[in-house]
């Protein structure tokens, strides 16, 4: 298991490419919001795969892993919700959560690509989104946090 440490100061952290003062509350609430959507959505596909398994089977691909795929996209989609519910409450441990839904939705966005649903090219775009949103993640900052450290003015 990874731990919170490496989830949320990656390597790449102690210099960030691009440095942005995004406050975690507020990236939080769009987290959430946008993820409950997201969920709903993603329940009301996974009704209309179910429903339209005939037609699927008869073109082809692997039915089983798009269901599975889905499943866990959505079960990923809430856990990474509720983390931005938690990081709008002010708790650090949502971005644990939030970072682990992403990883989660995009594990099950494989499978559903690999069982013919949305196909390689669209996983790869948002496995791309997904690190963008878990680079937002790692570089936001609670009001108690201490500034980021811009190396270009650090003493040497």
């Amino acid at each position: 298991m990874i731990d919170r440490k490496t989830l949320l100061e990656p390597p790449f952290m102690a210099d960030p490419p691009v440095k942005l003062n995004i406050p975690a509350k507020t990236l939080g609430l769009i987290l959430a919001i946008l993820g409950g959507i997201a969920a709903l959505f993603g329940l009301l596909a996974i009704l209309a795969l179910l429903g339209l398994s005939a037609v699927a089977a008869a073109f082809g691909g692997i039915f089983i892993l798009a269901i599975i795929g889905l499943i866990i996209s959505e079960i990923g989609t809430i856990v990474g919700a509720w983390g931005g519910w938690q990081m709008f409450q002010g708790k650090v441990e949502g971005k644990v959560l939030a970072i682990y839904g992403l990883l989660i939705n995009v594990a099950g966005s494989l499978f559903a690509a690999i069982g013919g649903t949305g196909g390689l090219i669209g996983w790869v775009f948002g496995a791309l989104v997904s690190f963008v949103i878990y680079y937002l993640i790692v570089i936001s900052r609670f009001p108690d946090d201490p500034a980021p450290v811009d190396s270009s003015t650090a003493a040497v």
